[in-house]
């Protein structure tokens, strides 16, 4: 059987080419549906992350060692000190020293040169 190449046999594939996307073609329409609680939370979550990114600050460890030596040296320090908030934090097995909230580690490295004079251990925490 031989085939003939006429432009009526073109229009036909083409037309059922076309036909046949139309036919099956499909419309995807999805609908989410979340729920209440969940957009609340995520809001909260949002919230709380941004929250934390603001507080993210650069701060001085001056001390760490058991609780007799770290009590002593934070009351020394709060002396040195006076315009500089330190505050004692446990994290096991040490008590520590902090001094500070700097917004940059520019800052932070500038009192932290002041401390080392005295405190020779003392370093930089970054967030």
């Amino acid at each position: 059987m031989k085939c003939c190449k006429t432009p009526f046999n073109h229009l036909i594939v083409c037309a059922l080419s076309i036909l046949n996307t139309v036919v099956f073609a499909q419309e995807g329409k999805t609908q989410l549906s979340v729920p209440e609680k969940l957009t609340e939370l995520l809001a909260k979550k949002i919230d709380l992350d941004r929250e934390a990114s603001e507080k993210k600050q650069f701060t001085i460890q001056v001390h760490y060692g058991n609780y007799e030596s770290t009590t002593a040296i934070l009351e020394a320090f709060e002396m040195d000190y006076p315009d500089l908030a330190a505050r004692l934090v446990f994290e096991t097995p040490n008590y520590k020293i902090r001094a500070g909230y700097f917004a940059t580690e520019r800052e932070a490295l500038e009192v932290l040169a002041t401390i080392k004079r005295r405190y020779k251990a003392a370093f930089v925490l970054k967030p």
